[in-house]
């Protein structure tokens, strides 16, 4: 349907841009009589250098600036936009019409994109299953689930003084462990937390998880030991399937879970640790 729609709305597009297209003037309006111009006479270089005995000024070489040419059958490295990938419409037949739901994981704001559309300056070159081809700054990137930016030129910050550490993270203090797998979360912590996403998305690695070509929910590695993440108890290799009973299988359910439980007062999540399932429960107060 979606792709239907597309169709309708361009070719609507080219009958309006031929109904827009200016109408010939006919013949241009007479000017009045011409006015005389006197001619100018040229200066000669090549002469006045043989009168004076001087050899011949050479023209200089003009050098042309060599394009950046892009080779669109390297391999894309991730992308250095803060963007994440929620779901694709892939049609096999006809590339173009394939369609990307993106998110701006700074902004948190969501659009659909086709092929060739202009992405925060980046030009869209393929949407495949599972990512999205870009071409960014010269440079063949790709867009995926996991929303995280690629390398690219940063500042390095400077070595804390002597005796001085790195100052951790304080989201996720007020999470009390009450038992093995039950916690105490304060609403004003979920706040803080909610208010500081970019610290988040910085202290783990989150990428979909698949068994037998089949989404499983989403899996956790590069946990920093003082994340939000650390402290709720979840692990490097733990694979979050299911939240309140629903299945975690996709972007969007995600998306969807996380409208449904903004306001809870109770959240329990099944997680899969070394091939085992692992129930945790936390109370909101």
């Amino acid at each position: 349907m979606l792709a239907v729609a597309w169709l309708v709305a361009r070719t609507a597009n080219a009958f309006l841009e031929v109904q827009l297209l200016p109408l010939p003037t006919g013949r241009a309006k007479s000017a009045g009589p011409a006015k005389r111009v006197t001619p100018v006479t040229q200066l000669s270089l090549e002469r006045v250098a043989k009168a004076l005995g001087l050899p011949v000024p050479k023209e200089p070489d003009v050098i042309e600036p060599e394009e950046q040419k892009i080779d669109l059958n390297s391999e894309p490295v991730r992308s250095t936009l803060r963007l994440k990938l929620l779901g694709t419409l892939v049609s096999e037949n006809m590339p173009d019409w394939s369609v990307a739901s993106i998110q701006d994981v700074v902004t948190l704001k969501t659009a659909t994109y086709m092929a060739h559309d202009l992405l925060q300056n980046a030009e869209i070159v393929e949407i495949e299953r599972e990512r999205v081809i870009i071409i960014n700054n010269n440079r063949k990137e790709f867009i995926d689930g996991s929303g995280e930016a690629g390398q690219a030129p940063v500042a390095v910050a400077p070595p804390p003084p002597r005796g001085e550490t790195k100052e951790k993270s304080t989201l996720g203090d007020g999470v009390k462990q009450l038992a093995e797998n039950e916690y105490e979360i304060p609403r004003a912590e979920i706040d803080k937390t909610l208010a500081n996403l970019n610290d988040v998305a910085m202290q783990a690695r989150i990428v979909p998880a698949f068994k037998d070509g089949v989404a499983q929910g989403f899996k956790l590695f590069s946990i920093r030991p003082d994340s939000i993440y650390s402290k709720i108890g979840v692990q490097n290799g733990d694979v979050i399937k299911r939240i309140n009973g629903f299945d975690l299988n996709s972007p969007e359910k995600a998306l969807e879970i996380y409208s449904k439980l903004k306001e809870s007062s109770r959240i329990d999540i099944e997680v899969e640790r070394n091939g085992a399932a692992v129930r945790k429960t936390y109370n909101v107060r």
